[in-house]
């Protein structure tokens, strides 16, 4: 019952510390460094423990669904909440130098870790919604934060086209409820199944693809370059880690616990989004010189490879998918970070040519190439064993063109990271050479992220078998049951 209780940890703690630096404003961003650290550390045990002794599960006020408000974590929920929480932190220690007035988007960092977190541990779709709302609300302030107006401009469409997401996950609801007369995962999995692929069925199901696909950017991405590229550098971090991430997340639970039996049909679509978001990730990152532009795309690509490795409705594809989902999370937080301080350093956003960088900032460009070969897939960093797997998962399913897709897309990503490598950091110091100092714990943040990043390639025969315990036929018995089985 105490484990089971722990599981509120990823919540409870962002949104009392939020609470908290609204009335206590002093040491605000070590406070919450602090906390998250420790909190990120606490959720790394409940996900072994989850692993070792099955979903953990707490049925608020002791109703047991469909009822009552139910929370469940498993391994991939609990690693998704850790990797979140230590990202924050990370994120936010990189920016410890900041003025003062910087820390009034603290709290609503933390409450959109709320919303993130809320979404990796609710078991019923309505519930998802509200997390999905609070963390709409919360991005939007950050967005919207700032003397720029580019900010406000970039934060309408965001909004607008997140309100029309939000309508259609509502009717999606109200559909679901009214065909199976439940929002629990565990209860729509076995309802869904018994009564087969039905024409409503099938309709439900592609309401949740919308909605989903919008939240990750998969193929409806038409609000993410935008948006992004005028955040600060870690709000730019935060928002690349997480707010993707949960709508990929949302994706990989309802379509292999809800509606995994309407696969022939959903899967297939799933296919085909996948590969036009890779080849328009690819576009992007081969049209674009802005460099928060190019990671934009990045983003994209990265979203089309994921969902890949759902769509080949394997478990080894499964596996990648999460593999490769854990990494990106540190690698896009990592790669916006040194971007953004190659910003500061040399001024410019377009790299138009060669700036020598690395003889100022040797540290920097290791940081910069060892990222390239990451998000690349090149072995042994920590983007190889879930691109691999994926791979694996599309040739045994026989998906040899969307397989080379995926392939060729990567080299092109790699590719681009290498021409801007090039371009920032060989050559001879320009002019307009960098004279700025990079601190300490700027360092110490990114370096962090690679090295956890690193873990991933280093421990990959573990980390595998971990993510092979993700059971959706446990996970849903458990929930069933109200507890652990």
């Amino acid at each position: 019952m105490m484990m089971n209780n722990l599981l509120l940890i990823p919540l409870i703690v962002p949104l009392l510390t939020g609470i908290i630096l609204f009335i206590y404003p002093h040491y605000q961003r070590l406070i919450t460094i602090i906390v998250l650290t420790i909190s990120s550390i606490l959720s790394l045990y409940l996900t072994y423990y989850s692993a070792v002794n099955g979903t953990l599960v707490i049925n608020f006020g002791g109703w047991k669904p469909p009822y009552g408000i139910q929370f469940a974590g498993d391994v991939l929920s609990l690693s998704l909440s850790s990797i979140s929480l230590l990202v924050t932190a990370l994120v936010l220690l990189y920016g410890y130098h900041r003025p003062l007035q910087e820390n009034v988007k603290l709290p609503f960092i933390l409450f959109l870790l709320v919303g993130v977190n809320g979404s990796f541990l609710t078991s019923d779709i309505f519930n998802l919604f509200v997390q999905f709302e609070v963390m709409l609300l919360a991005s939007f302030v950050l967005l919207a934060i700032g003397n720029r107006t580019v900010q406000l401009k970039a934060s309408i469409p965001y909004v607008v086209i997140n309100i029309v997401g939000s309508w259609v996950f509502l009717i999606a609801i109200g559909l679901t409820y009214r065909t199976y007369g439940t929002l629990n995962f565990a209860q729509l999995s076995e309802r869904v199944a018994s009564v087969g692929m039905t024409d409503y069925a099938i309709i439900i199901a592609l309401l949740y693809l919308l909605v989903f696909s919008l939240k990750s950017a998969l193929l409806l991405f038409m609000w993410l370059p935008k948006s992004y590229a005028v955040l600060s550098t870690e709000n730019s971090a935060i928002f690349s880690a997480l707010l993707t991430k949960v709508g990929v997340y949302a994706l990989l639970r309802i379509f292999t616990v809800i509606f995994s039996v309407h696969s022939a049909v959903t899967h297939q679509l799933i296919l085909y989004m996948s590969i036009i978001t890779m080849i328009i990730g690819c576009i992007g990152v081969l049209a674009y010189r802005d460099i928060k532009y190019m990671i934009c795309y990045q983003i994209i690509l990265s979203i089309g490879i994921i969902i890949f490795g759902l769509a080949t409705d394997s478990d080894t594809g499964l596996s990648g998918a999460v593999l490769y989902l854990l990494n990106d999370m540190l690698i896009k937080a990592l790669l916006f970070l040194v971007a953004g301080t190659i910003i500061h350093q040399l001024h410019v956003k377009k790299i138009k040519e060669n700036k020598g960088l690395i003889k100022s900032f040797p540290v920097l460009g290791i940081l910069f190439f060892i990222v390239t070969l990451t998000i690349g897939g090149v072995p042994p960093f920590g983007g190889f064993p879930g691109k691999l797997m994926i791979v694996q998962a599309g040739l045994m399913s026989g998906l040899y063109i969307s397989t080379m897709i995926m392939i060729v897309t990567s080299i092109i990503s790699l590719y681009t990271l290498l021409r801007m490598f090039i371009k920032v950091f060989l050559g001879e110091p320009s002019a307009d050479k960098a004279v700025d100092k990079i601190h300490t714990h700027q360092y110490v943040a990114m370096i962090s992220l690679l090295i956890l990043s690193l873990c991933i390639s280093f421990f990959a025969n573990p980390l595998i078998e971990l993510v092979q315990t993700i059971d959706n036929d446990i996970y849903t018995d458990t929930m069933m049951s109200g507890g652990k089985k």
